[in-house]
């Protein structure tokens, strides 16, 4: 998959728990929904990052 379509899917992604925030649901719901979300998203971007520049700069 090509990087745009990558940055697209995440910006629908982020677009979409933007507006899930709008539910109503118990606060602790939502802290923890952001909280896998966001973790998925951060690895998703991190990898584009890392194929499109060939260095990671997160590596230990």
């Amino acid at each position: 998959m090509k990087a745009s379509e990558e940055f697209g899917e995440v910006i629908d992604r982020i677009d979409n728990l933007i507006g899930a925030l709008e539910l109503p649901m118990p606060a602790e719901f939502h802290v923890n929904q952001m909280k896998h979300e966001l973790s998925e998203i951060l690895d998703k971007l991190k990898r584009v990052y890392v194929e499109e520049e060939g260095e990671n700069p997160w590596e230990e």
